[in-house]
Order: structure tokens, then sequence, then C-alpha cells
């Protein structure tokens, strides 16, 4: 577990632009996720193909089959 810090608000305000310029709008949760990754350096693992994270910019996805 890592925190939301002023770093992961940085990249969730960054990801939440993108999204809005891009008119393809997110849920808060999937961006926290994503913007947390970014800012650590993570790869998100998830089994949910249609996600999309991996359409975010600087964020690393891997896709499992369960």
């Amino acid at each position: 577990m890592l925190d939301y810090d002023e770093g992961v608000a940085e990249h969730h305000a960054a990801l939440l632009a993108h999204t809005r310029r891009s008119g393809e709008p997110r849920g808060a949760h999937d961006l926290i996720l994503a913007a947390t990754a970014r800012s650590a350096g993570r790869t998100i693992v998830t089994t949910d193909a249609r996600a999309g994270f991996g359409e975010l910019p600087g964020v690393e996805v891997r896709i499992v089959r369960p």
C-alpha cells in the first residue's frame, strides 16, 4: 500500500487532465491507481483488459489471465 502523497496527486492531476482532453473519462479509483503506479514507477497487473490502463500516458500495465 502506498500513500496518496503530493507526487501521486500531481500524476493524478496530469492523468485527469489527459482524460478530459481526450474525451474519454475514467473512474476516479482507476485514475488514483494509475497515478500511484506511475508515481512509484510500478506496473499495474490486472485481469481486466478492458480497463484501458495502457492507454494512459506513462502507465505500465500487464494483463494476466486468471
